[in-house]
């Protein structure tokens, strides 16, 4: 089950002056706001930092209703609980959001600098969070961006989700942030993990070799 947090704030990015418009305090360099809900019997604490963080007290018990975080768990009054948070996360983003391409700053900071250098924005296919950039006069793929865990590229178990960058690439590197291209030919591509392990420079050096591999071929 994906976290709740995660499926309203997936493609989102907070501003954090509207934040503060919204009534979250900042402490220890962390932005909390809470709100009382369901008649208050309930408490919903949101987090923002380097991460988000969400929590639904039960304030009889002033302890975390789990329930709520438990898929299994679809009684009327769990799912009234559910969408009531819901409810307030959805306002959070409403207000202190604005729509973003992907989930990680460093896809969306390349995702930009692909529009400036070749005028070119992803579409989205599968209409999902999967993202194909395209010539413009061939139309084929020179890059595309899916968000997956570390877990399908490393086989290591490690659940974190990432974005991912797949390449056209004639060469293979041995360096951390780069392996064997996801769901497609590893003889010919290469996947790039966009969560900053890798420069931003590098990256659209890469983008450009692509771009190049992949353009139309001028007939002789």
């Amino acid at each position: 089950m994906i976290r709740i947090e995660d499926e309203i704030f997936l493609k989102k990015k907070f501003d954090f002056e509207k934040l503060k418009e919204f009534e979250f305090c900042f402490e220890n360099n962390t932005y909390i706001y809470s709100e009382d809900f369901m008649d208050g019997d309930f408490k919903a604490v949101i987090e923002i930092s380097d991460v988000l963080k969400g929590k639904v007290i039960d304030n009889s018990s002033d302890e975390e209703y789990m329930p709520l975080r438990i898929e299994s768990f679809d009684g009327d009054f769990v799912c009234r609980v559910r969408d009531a948070y819901k409810d307030i996360l959805k306002r959070i983003a409403g207000a202190c959001c604005t729509d973003v391409f992907f989930a990680c700053d460093q896809a969306n900071r390349i995702a930009k600098f692909i529009d400036e250098a070749y005028g070119v924005k992803p579409d989205f296919p599968w209409k999902d969070d999967n993202g194909v950039f395209r010539h413009l006069d061939n139309n084929k793929w020179f890059s595309l961006i899916m968000y997956v865990s570390l877990d399908a590229l490393l086989k290591d178990g490690n659940t974190r989700m990432v974005n991912i960058m797949n390449l056209k690439s004639e060469e293979h590197y041995d360096i951390d942030g780069i392996y064997p291209a996801y769901h497609m030919n590893h003889k010919s591509w290469i996947s790039l993990v966009l969560d900053d392990t890798l420069s931003d420079s590098l990256i659209m050096k890469l983008v450009s070799k692509s771009y190049n591999l992949t353009k139309k071929k001028r007939r002789k």
